[in-house]
Parts: C-alpha cells; sequence; structure tokens
C-alpha cells in the first residue's frame, strides 16, 4: 500500500498535518484515491461529538429544570398535599335526625311544676350514638317557638334536672318569633330510640305543643389540630428550607425559582387588593 500526502516531506505545523488525499493501491499499480477532510476536535469541549450535548448547553438545560422545579414543580407538589391533609379533616361522619311523628306520653312533675310530656321516635341506634361525634345539636319546635342544646351543653350538672319520679332531663335554651311572648320552658331525655320533650308554656299562649324534632352530627378527627398546625407550616418551612437548601448544595436555580413564586404571589396579593379597592370604593 503506497499514501501520497500533500506537501510531500516539507516541514508542517498541526494544522496542515490532516491528509488530503490517501491513494490505495494493489500489486498490479491500480488503486483507488480517497480524497476528503479530517474534522478536528476542539479540546475546549464546545463542539458537540457525535451528538453529544455541548457542556454549557447541558449546564443552561439543568439550571432551567432546577428553576422551574422551585417556580412550578415544588407549589403544584405543596398544593396537592395541603389539599390532601384538608380532605382528611372534612371527612369526619355526619349525621342526621327528623321527625313529625309526634305521640303524646304522661305528665311529668319537675321542680313541683306540672309539664306536658311529648315523644319523638329516632333510628334503633340513636340512644348509642348521639353524644359520640365531635359536635352535634339537637332542636324541637312548634308554632312561635323554638328550642335547642347541643354537644357542649349536653351532660352539663348545671343545666340537668330530675322529675319527681327520679328521671333526669336535659335543660334546652329557648327562643320565640312573633308578638312578644314569655318563652316556653323544655326540657329533653334520650331513652333508648325515643326522644322525650317535657313542655311547660310559662304563660306563652301563642305557643303551641312541639311539631318537629331534628338532630345533626359532625365528627373530627382526633389529630384535627395537629393536621391543622402541619398545613400551617408547611408552606413557609418548605419555602424556607428549599432556598437554604438550594444555595447550600449549589442549586442556586432552584432556590430563585422559590423567590420568583413568592414575588409572583405577593404581586397576585397587591394586585388582587387593588381591584377589591377599586371595586369597592375603599
Amino acid at each position: 500500500m503506497e499514501e501520497d500526502w500533500w506537501g510531500g516531506d516539507a516541514p508542517h505545523d498541526s494544522a496542515s498535518d490532516a491528509p488530503k488525499e490517501i491513494v490505495i493501491s494493489g500489486p498490479g499499480g491500480s488503486g483507488n484515491t480517497l480524497t476528503g477532510g479530517i474534522n478536528q476536535v476542539s479540546v475546549d469541549g464546545q463542539n458537540g461529538v457525535w451528538g453529544q450535548v455541548d457542556q454549557k448547553d447541558s449546564t443552561r438545560s439543568r439550571s432551567l429544570i432546577w428553576f422551574l422545579t422551585g417556580l412550578i414543580v415544588l407549589p403544584v407538589l405543596l398544593a396537592g398535599v395541603t389539599s390532601f391533609l384538608g380532605s382528611t379533616i372534612e371527612s369526619g361522619g355526619y349525621d342526621e335526625e327528623y321527625s313529625r311523628n309526634l305521640v303524646v306520653t304522661d305528665n311529668v312533675t319537675i321542680d313541683d311544676r306540672t309539664f306536658e310530656t311529648y315523644g319523638f321516635s329516632a333510628s334503633p341506634d340513636f340512644h348509642h350514638d348521639f353524644d359520640d361525634p365531635s359536635w352535634w345539636d339537637l332542636w324541637t319546635g312548634g308554632e312561635r317557638w323554638y328550642s335547642w342544646t347541643d354537644s357542649s351543653d349536653f351532660d352539663n350538672p348545671g343545666l340537668q334536672v330530675v322529675d319527681s319520679q327520679g328521671s333526669q332531663w336535659q335543660t334546652m335554651q329557648t327562643g320565640s318569633w312573633g308578638d312578644p311572648q314569655p318563652n316556653p320552658e323544655i326540657y329533653i331525655r334520650v331513652d333508648s330510640d325515643f326522644v322525650h320533650v317535657a313542655f311547660n308554656p310559662n304563660g306563652c299562649s301563642l305557643c303551641g305543643q312541639p311539631e318537629h324534632f331534628s338532630y345533626t352530627s359532625e365528627d373530627y378527627p382526633a389529630n384535627e389540630d395537629a393536621i391543622a398546625i402541619v398545613m400551617c407550616l408547611l408552606w413557609p418551612v418548605t419555602i424556607i428550607g428549599g432556598m437554604v437548601w438550594g444555595y447550600a448544595t449549589g442549586r442556586k436555580p432552584f432556590a430563585y425559582g422559590l423567590m420568583s413564586f413568592c414575588a409572583l404571589v405577593a404581586v397576585g396579593v397587591m394586585l388582587l387588593f387593588g381591584l377589591l379597592v377599586m371595586a369597592f370604593g375603599w
């Protein structure tokens, strides 16, 4: 094989070392000639070689990814976690009872006064469950008056009375509407799935007998307060911690993204406040 180099044996520098023409011949003297150039690779890493990404372009891409992570990805994740925690607080059980099936029962004597007694049927498990939820209220009422008690007042010794037969009753708060009238005096007693109502008009000549009974309840998780605290601290702690982490680990674009998010939120709040001021003329 015979090779002919451009420039023969003359001295040359590294830039002229690239062969311009190569002759490949066989034993008979006939051969083929290859011509072309050589693409030199720069040692500073600025040129892309065989599909490799330029080093500066790669650095810019990583910086952009970290910036967008701080600006968009992390806030979206925080919003999702906050929404999930909020749903756990609101996922407590809800129950309600309502009845207009009035039953007249025997009168009772409380503090030497006679009370008419009425009753309403409830669900079979009402006696076992009605005082268990975190919050509940119970209402009854009739023409021109209404009466209620709730979980904060129930079992308060100062609001309990005993009738002449030894049964314990719970004092109900009362109100009325229409022409000024004295409020009736109402007590209740829960006996299994039956709600007893002791009624004394107490001088309210326009107040009719009880007509309905209603009960609503809502149960909250036992760790509701802890979840609420976590929800309050989640955003500031995560954002501040993310900024510190970004600077400490050399990922400043991530910290800049979080700062930009905070700035956008602040601008949005100010714009909203300005719109409210213009809308309502404060």
